[in-house]
């Protein structure tokens, strides 16, 4: 068995676990003396793990580690990253008001655990980051109280059960990094009608369409589907899902546009849609104006970048590499205050690079190779002092190299081979300490080289 190392996104649950702690709810009668001798029963059976040698018969668990407490009575156990080793006793059940069970990053061995099953009053389970093995169990609907649920990065296997679309309180599904290869998800996902957040990536699945019925998710915020073996085209009805804000199909095998009225979002922040097989013109209608990061690299777009990216105030990652893009890089990207990754590499792009790029935001990357660009590089890519590449390398740029970039103490490397660059390099460009490779090859340069390097 495997323990993966991805790293998976974990800021949305801990705000979830925050807010459920102090979901209200009827705290059933068990004295306090009762949960101390569960607590202390289900801490031998865990091994005694060392983080909770704390837990003792003369104090209140309500100030034990990993206990929260309602009212005066147990109703969170987050036991994550205690080095567990052992499977989960049924004792944790016999505390009747468990709301919360977190047992994440551990190295809990063997099957899904039905014996949670009863704990009745479960919202909140996460099982990810452990040696889980078998099928998610097809009477999963069982666990009707649950608004939470987290098995992500463990070993579980086969085809997801229809049965998951039966938790009808479910906010939150994680089902990321595990081993289902060749197997199905269900369409009935679509039928959790409160759902807000649904990760799937990292699953080999057999090639399987979007589900149409994902569309009625009318609460969905956040959609991972990274490198999960989708094929076909992205439905339409995505664009219905108007809560979205974090939409990854990633590394895919989708085909076909991009959903005309996707960009009409206007809640959406993170779109990441490289790595596919996408077509045609990127959509003209752009209203998602709070995007921070939109990636579409690796894909077989064509047409011109539209101009309203140029509006985007927010937009900190650029991404448009390896497609088949056209026409001129629209002004208004390089005037976007919060940008800081700009890459277009490997298209047709033609034109002058606007000269503006660097004077509006703290720029790290700029990458434009491989395109049809003429003119000269923008001069103050480095104003604002955190500039890390520049790769420009087979254009038909030309004139001198901006003398701005030999006093860029924070570069690391400037590719700009296989232009028409001339005169004399910037001597800073030579002893620049961070500068770990600068390759200027295939040019019309002049002057010496130096007598000393960085």
């Amino acid at each position: 068995m495997t323990k993966l190392s991805i790293c998976f996104p974990k800021l949305q649950p801990l705000l979830s676990l925050f807010f459920l702690i102090f979901i209200p709810f009827n705290v059933i009668s068990q004295s306090i003396e009762t949960e101390r001798t569960i607590l202390l029963k289900v801490k031998q059976q865990l091994g005694n793990p060392p983080a909770i040698q704390s837990w003792n018969a003369s104090s209140s668990p309500c100030s034990w580690t990993g206990i929260n407490c309602t009212q005066g009575s147990v109703t969170a156990v987050s036991l994550g990253n205690m080095n567990i080793k052992v499977k989960i006793p049924p004792t944790i059940c016999d505390l009747r008001n468990l709301n919360v069970l977190d047992l994440s990053y551990n190295y809990i061995p063997g099957e899904f655990p039905k014996l949670l099953y009863n704990c009745s009053k479960l919202q909140y389970l996460d099982l990810s980051m452990n040696y889980f093995v078998g099928p998610i169990p097809d009477d999963i609907e069982r666990l009707s109280t649950l608004l939470y649920l987290d098995v992500s990065a463990n070993n579980f296997f086969g085809d997801i059960p229809s049965s998951i679309g039966r938790l009808p309180e479910l906010r939150e599904l994680h089902l990321d990094g595990n081993k289902f290869h060749n197997a199905t998800f269900p369409e009935e996902i679509g039928n959790l009608s409160n759902l807000e957040h649904l990760a799937m990536a990292y699953n080999w699945f057999a090639p399987m369409k979007i589900p149409d019925r994902f569309s009625q998710l009318k609460k969905l915020k956040y959609l991972w589907m990274r490198e999960t073996n989708l094929i076909g085209e992205i439905p339409e009805g995505i664009a219905d899902l108007s809560s979205l804000e974090w939409l990854d199909l990633a590394e895919n095998k989708l085909e076909g546009s991009i959903p005309g009225r996707l960009l009409m979002l206007k809640n959406l922040t993170i779109l990441y849609l490289f790595s596919n097989i996408l077509s045609g013109e990127i959509p003209r209608a752009v209203e998602a104006l709070n995007l921070v990061e939109i990636d579409l690299s690796v894909n077989n777009l064509s047409g011109t970048i539209p101009e309203e990216f140029g509006k985007m105030q927010n937009l900190v990652f650029f991404v448009l590499s390896s497609n088949q893009l056209t026409g001129e890089v629209p002004v208004g990207l390089s005037r976007l205050p919060a940008l800081k990754i700009f890459r277009i590499c490997n298209n047709s792009l033609s034109g002058i690079l606007p000269p503006e790029f660097g004077l509006h935001s703290k720029l790290e990357g700029f990458e434009v190779c491989t395109n049809q660009f003429t003119g000269q590089l923008p001069q103050n890519l480095c104003a604002g002092r955190v500039l890390q590449g520049v790769v420009a390398f087979s254009n038909n740029l030309s004139g001198r190299i901006p003398a701005s970039l030999g006093n860029c103490s924070t570069l690391r490397t400037v590719q700009l081979q296989n232009n028409h660059f001339s005169g004399e390099i910037p001597p800073g460009l030579w002893t620049t300490f961070n500068l770990e490779s600068l390759i200027l090859s295939n040019n019309l340069f002049s002057g010496e080289l130096p007598s000393k390097l960085a």
